[in-house]
């Protein structure tokens, strides 16, 4: 993300500015500057990259601070200047530091306040009167593996923690609009969780650590990090009842845990959310058009979606392979083949089988480059008129016309989808796993049963 610190002159610009491939491509928006310089989110300091609505009462100067607002906008003043405004003027960010909670996300630009609304929650985990994780009490908790966790909270039921959500979120997204209506929109919260050092085996001297860790930060003021061995990593959000069957409308991970395939992780939990694999299933994508960043992460999710379905893993829904494998050539070689399922499939039904939209489909496989299109077959008319001076061959070439029930073909070779996976570093597991998830949306009992039934007959017949 470009810095929005000019570093040859020091002084501030917009990251919107002429020529930002960020720059929102309406010409009739306009461009605000941000309003928030850093942001503390718990012990992590990092910059904003847009604007977000945050009270003024909150990021402008406060009365017996040193400032006032006009010195904050450099300007004359003339009543309460509003942060919506002053940011249009192109001037630098009116509040140096916005304190966030870790847990709540609640927010002050004073230090103090965060301090002690910090040492609040660590008092109330003391006493066992919060939940040690850093959502609402209500949050579902959907998918859980190897640490990470995925949480539903309703936005209706905890408008306030969706609310400090949805405005932290807009620091880092160009175009979220959904700041304080969060009742139609449900939330979903990616966190992760550090290993437990008493599982370890050196759990005795790591207690015996942390209990100097904590007897220091006593003395010295500094915060020990127990308050942060579960973090908020990011989010995103759907709404209840889309009318054009959107399974996600914004999504975010946080800068300092960006790079990590975290989005990818989300965009596929939110596929499996939108039940597309049961009947009565929606099969939809996300809210459109895409902001540039957003295509380019869901053209790259989508086309390692279609690379994994294709290349015989367990992506589609019913987790029934494409390609079978075979050992034998026939020759008494051990030599690996792959036979297709089916040779030939249409966008729809591949669609059908990944929860993909038709159109997102073929934008996938025209990003990966694969795609050898064949021109449809043109069936020749029959002419009951004899051939005078050639004129008959003419006529016939006018009549050839393209059967309507024949479409063009594209062919897609296996091998081009393995030297492209290797090509991109393509990890063709799934970033996510089955088994992590809960609730309505883990494996059915029906699978387990016939996954069961099959490891029994495959016993039987090594016992023999």
């Amino acid at each position: 993300m470009p810095s929005a610190i000019d570093k040859t002159t020091g002084t501030s610009t917009s990251v919107l500015q002429e020529g930002s491939p960020h720059r929102s491509r309406r010409a009739s928006l306009k461009v605000l500057n941000r309003n928030i310089h850093q942001v503390v989110l718990g012990d992590q300091l990092f910059d904003a990259w847009y604007y977000s609505p945050y009270p003024d009462s909150i990021i402008l100067p406060q009365p017996g601070d040193g400032s006032t607002a006009a010195d904050a906008r450099n300007g004359p003043s003339h009543g309460h200047l509003s942060g919506y405004h002053s940011s249009i003027r192109g001037q630098e960010p009116i509040c140096p530091f916005l304190y966030v909670c870790p847990c709540c996300f609640r927010y002050t630009s004073l230090k103090q306040q965060f301090i002690q609304h910090v040492a609040r929650h660590r008092h109330l985990r003391s006493q066992n009167l919060e939940p040690d994780q850093p959502v609402p009490q209500s949050a579902f908790k959907v998918y859980e593996w190897e640490g990470h966790a995925v949480w539903e909270i309703d936005g209706e039921r905890e408008k306030l923690y969706c609310q400090n959500l949805s405005l932290f979120g807009k620091l880092f997204l160009e175009q979220k609009s959904v700041f304080f209506d969060t009742g139609g929109f449900k939330y979903y919260v990616l966190t992760y969780t550090k290993p437990d050092i008493s599982t370890s085996p050196a759990s005795a001297t790591a207690k015996t650590r942390a209990q100097k860790q904590r007897s220091t930060s006593a003395n010295t003021g500094e915060e020990d990090d127990s308050l942060y061995r579960t973090r908020v990593l990011g989010f995103f959000s759907k709404e209840n009842l889309s009318w054009d069957s959107n399974n996600l409308a914004c999504i975010l991970i946080f800068p300092p845990f960006q790079h990590r395939q975290l989005g990818q992780l989300l965009m596929a939990v939110s596929y499996k959310l939108s039940g597309w694999e049961w009947e009565g299933g929606v099969i939809g994508g996300p809210e459109k058009p895409l902001s540039a960043m957003g295509r380019r992460s869901y053209l790259r999710f989508w086309s390692e979606r279609i690379a994994r379905f294709l290349m015989g893993q367990t992506a589609d829904a019913d987790a029934k392979r494409v390609f079978d494998n075979a050992n034998a050539d026939g020759n008494g070689r051990n030599r690996k083949t792959v036979l297709l399922r089916k040779e030939e499939m249409t966008v729809k039904e591949i669609g059908d089988r990944t929860g993909m939209l038709a159109e997102d489909v073929v934008a996938a496989l025209t990003e990966m480059g694969m795609c050898n299109v064949m021109a449809p077959k043109r069936k020749k008319a029959k002419s009951s008129t004899p051939e005078v001076n050639g004129t008959a061959s003419a006529s016939l070439a006018h009549a050839a016309e393209i059967d309507p029930e024949e479409l063009a073909t594209v062919v897609i070779h296996r091998s081009k989808i393995v030297e492209w996976a290797e090509k991109n570093g393509v990890d063709l597991r799934s970033p996510v796993k089955e088994e992590g998830f809960l609730g309505e949306w883990a494996l059915s009992d029906l699978a387990e049963s016939d996954n069961g039934s099959q490891n029994a007959s495959g016993e039987e017949g090594s016992d023999a």
